[in-house]
């Protein structure tokens, strides 16, 4: 069974984080994302994470905006921002839809 992750005809995978002040829980984070990459990438496909600071690297401040526009409209109903972004949307999902415990 081929593995893959969305797209077709990558050659490699580029992740930037934001940086995490405590040593112990980047390594522990970077092993976890090793790991899912290990699984979801064809054989072959190599990549490669940068840590940078979310204020220096415009593609981590997209993803927070993105984030921060869906996290509004699944919590709050306001999809002011999600209108601006859902067509470059591929996928989403409620995470807490199945389950019980109520998160604050």
């Amino acid at each position: 069974m081929k593995k893959h992750v969305h797209g077709k005809g990558y050659e490699r995978v580029i992740l930037f984080t934001d940086v995490m002040p405590v040593a112990k829980k980047k390594k522990a984070m970077e092993k976890g994302v090793k790991s899912v990459l290990k699984a979801l990438l064809n054989e072959g496909i190599t990549y490669r994470i940068y840590h940078h600071q979310s204020k220096s690297n415009l593609n981590l401040q997209v993803v927070d905006y993105c984030n921060w526009a869906i996290y509004r409209k699944w919590s709050r109903g306001d999809v002011r921002s999600y209108d601006i972004i859902s067509a470059s949307i591929d996928a989403e999902w409620d995470v807490f839809r199945s389950g019980k415990t109520e998160f604050y």
